[in-house]
Parts: structure tokens; sequence; C-alpha cells
């Protein structure tokens, strides 16, 4: 039973250099947020919530045009995998996983 298509696509040079800046721009904002998690924790000792960052995303889209080609729904999806990236480490760390 098949309950999967795979489909193949082949983007124009057009559609490959936009999706490519798509992805870059995911990377910059995926850095920044955890940047700013890490700053956060250096420097106050205190965590940054996900609900925290995605109120900030319309200051963070001013400070970085490369970011204001993304959709908002992209924009928090990227901030809720970092979220849950976050929580899966630490969640490690916890119980006692080094290698994490």
């Amino acid at each position: 039973m098949q309950l999967t298509k795979k489909y193949k696509i082949h983007p124009t040079e057009l559609q490959k250099n936009m999706l490519w800046e798509l992805s870059n721009a995911c990377t910059y904002l995926y850095n920044i947020a955890l940047s700013e998690r890490k700053d956060s924790w250096k420097n106050d000792k205190k965590s940054i919530s996900y609900t925290k960052q995605q109120n900030d995303l319309p200051q963070i889209k001013k400070e970085y045009p490369i970011i204001e080609i993304l959709y908002s729904k992209t924009c928090q999806m990227v901030l809720r995998k970092l979220d849950a990236n976050y929580k899966s480490f630490f969640g490690l760390r916890k119980n006692g996983d080094k290698k994490a």
C-alpha cells in the first residue's frame, strides 16, 4: 500500500537561486536567535523563551534586511525548531548524556 508519492522538481536557475536565498535567510535567523540565547545566558544567567523571540521578530526583521524575504510563519517555524533543539539538548544533558 503506497501512502505517499514522490515528485521530482526541476527548478529553473532563478528558482534555484531563490530557494538558496530563502535557505540562507532561515540559517541566518537561526544563528541570530541562537546567539541571542547564548549571550543572554552568559550575561544574565537567564534563558530566552520562544515567545520572547517570536515577539521580537518585527524588530529583528528591521535590523537584518536579509530576513525580510521570509514569511512570518517561516520565521516562527525556524524559532520553534531552535527551541525544540535547545530543549532536546538540555534534556539529554540533564539525563547524564555527556556526548550531547
